[in-house]
């Protein structure tokens, strides 16, 4: 490895108490990216911050849905338009997300 192992120790303990957790997983295969010459230090910083950001707001969410007592997510693609004949299938399936 190029990197110090003191200073990947550091990041790891400094992602340990910033709360990172998924951001601390990746954290071994972006050094291996690094090093193999796939992304730079920037790139990288911003793979380890988007993997914590997805956890986090797949987590919120997970929680609100929850709050709301919703018992199943529901989307479109599960929607009944036999139900619904006035209701245009294919225009429905175009808007997004």
């Amino acid at each position: 490895m190029t990197m110090h192992a003191s200073t990947i120790d550091s990041i790891r303990k400094s992602l340990v108490g910033l709360r990172m957790p998924r951001a601390l997983e990746a954290l071994d295969a972006t050094l291996r990216r690094i090093e193999q010459g796939e992304i730079d230090g920037i790139q990288a910083f911003d793979v380890l911050l988007m993997e914590e950001l997805t956890l986090r707001e797949s987590r919120r969410i997970k929680a609100a849905l929850m709050m709301a007592r919703l018992t199943t997510v529901k989307t479109v693609a599960g929607f009944n338009f036999a139900f619904q004949p006035p209701l245009d299938r294919n225009r429905s399936m175009a808007l997004p997300n």
